[in-house]
């Protein structure tokens, strides 16, 4: 379970520091969801890119470095929790997985391999934003488990 509230609106957060964009890389296998997270991200000036499948963002990651993963839990080609462990084996960075089903045995397998959150689909802009803003102003010691 996430060790922040559900709704982390009550936090007075620093503002993003002008020139510090941080990168999120968001894996969604829907290109119009993907598209939209893009944008919201990129308008709260955020340096944001997608990927559709598992494999893809295991490419981007490594080649990308971004400071925070929000993550799909319905990939096509692997479960979000491999995906979870192939990002924890580099990286202690935060992972927030989504989903529009909420199906409990997936969030849970996402959580034992490294995710830091969850956000139920559809995603609202404000939370999604708030939630970004605490996973990375956050010490490493709550992100999750650190990189192996």
């Amino acid at each position: 379970m996430s060790q922040l509230p559900y709704s982390a609106t009550e936090f007075v957060l620093p503002p993003i520091a002008a020139g510090q964009r941080s990168k999120v890389l968001v894996v969604e296998s829907n290109p119009a969801m993907a598209e939209i997270a893009v944008l919201v991200l990129a308008n709260a000036g955020y340096e944001a890119i997608s990927a559709s499948s598992a494999q893809r963002a295991v490419t981007v990651a490594q080649r990308w470095n971004p400071d925070l993963v929000l993550l799909e839990l319905a990939l096509p080609d692997r479960p979000a929790a491999y995906l979870c462990r192939q990002l924890r084996k580099r990286s202690p960075i935060p992972i927030i997985v989504t989903s529009l089903d909420g199906d409990p045995d997936a969030i849970g397998d996402a959580y034992a391999a490294g995710a830091c959150d969850y956000l139920p689909k559809p995603l609202r802009s404000n939370e999604l934003l708030n939630r970004i803003r605490v996973h990375l102003a956050a010490p490493q010691a709550i992100r999750g488990s650190s990189a192996a």
